[in-house]
């Protein structure tokens, strides 16, 4: 089982410019001191004021807090954390390509891969907040087919120093393109979401299915549909793998202090997480992607912390 970390969360406690910068500095610097896999960002630009009023089953009291929709923008954000690091992958849970300009997102990926000696893993998703894709002047309707064409590009990419791509959202023919990718084969592909539609769009672009806070029992139940679409695209199925997700609340055991989309797992003491961690193991996950639950930035790395003194070395052989 391989563990990343991610440094922007819907659980982070700090919401402003200044803290959020404090934040990803003191938390890159710790999870490539403790050697983790990854470090992980996460993606949004605009949200709106009501937020809460408009996704009240989401946000407010007892739920995500509206506020910690403040992140830095992700790429910026994993470029800052690549140059602190040596070691860790660079990944991004989940980088919304359907409001982005295909050909410069492209460019800045593989710039990213390049300088950072290959260690880019591109997390993606199609987005879900139609207010965010009207203030990006985007369409919500065709954000599926635009996020294909846009992997058409960034494959197209890593193979081609001129890729052809001829789509209804995405054309390029007979353009340079630089740089390319450092990374062979190709850079890892991570599709997020836990639809029917992700499953296939999976099977058809990505290396891991990425998905989020799902339980070991409904990601096991998902497996022959990811198995049948690997199939279908032509892909062996051992080729795709697994990731999660997911946050970890260390040392909380009462049902009242879980947090809400956890449904109690990956919360309490370090035994019960390290028996929720071979439970995603023996359901298919291979790589998980946690957000570290922390009242502050100092609390959050002292659970960091304790994670990798209490639980990470219980887990099963890191794959």
């Amino acid at each position: 089982m391989k563990i990343g970390i991610a440094v922007t969360t819907s659980v982070n406690p700090a919401t402003t410019a200044d803290g959020q910068a404090a934040y990803v500095t003191a938390m890159t610097d710790e999870i490539e001191r403790l050697g983790f896999d990854s470090l992980w960002v996460s993606d949004r630009t605009v949200y709106p004021n009501d937020l809460v009023n408009r996704y009240p089953d989401m946000y407010g009291p007892g739920l995500a807090d509206p506020d910690a929709q403040n992140v830095l923008e992700a790429l910026t954000t994993l470029a800052f954390a690549g140059g602190r690091t040596r070691n860790a992958s660079l990944g991004i849970s989940v980088l919304v390509l359907p409001f982005r300009n295909a050909i410069l997102n492209t460019k800045m990926l593989n710039t990213l891969d390049v300088l950072s000696g290959g260690r880019l893993i591109l997390g993606v998703g199609t987005g879900w907040m139609p207010e965010e894709f009207a203030a990006m002047g985007a369409s919500f309707e065709d954000r599926g087919r635009v996020t294909d064409e846009h992997l058409d590009l960034f494959r197209a990419s890593e193979s081609s120093p001129d890729p052809s791509v001829s789509g209804d959202h995405v054309k390029t023919e007979g353009m340079r393109l630089f740089p390319q990718a450092t990374q062979r084969p190709r850079v890892p592909v991570w599709i997020g979401g836990n639809s029917t539609r992700a499953i296939r769009r999976t099977a058809k672009y990505g290396d891991s299915w990425h998905c989020i806070r799902l339980t070991p029992e409904e990601i096991a139940a998902q497996q022959p549909a990811l198995q049948a679409a690997c199939v279908a695209a032509g892909r062996d199925p051992a080729s795709v793998g697994v990731s999660i997700r997911t946050s970890v609340t260390m040392g909380l055991s009462g049902t009242g202090h879980d947090h809400a989309e956890q449904r109690g797992l990956m919360t309490g003491e370090p035994a019960r997480i390290v028996d929720d961690i071979e439970s995603y193991r023996s359901a298919g996950v291979a790589y998980m992607v946690l957000s570290v639950v922390g009242g502050s930035t100092e609390e959050t790395i002292d659970n960091l912390n304790r994670f990798n003194a209490d639980v990470r070395p219980h887990v099963s052989p890191r794959e």
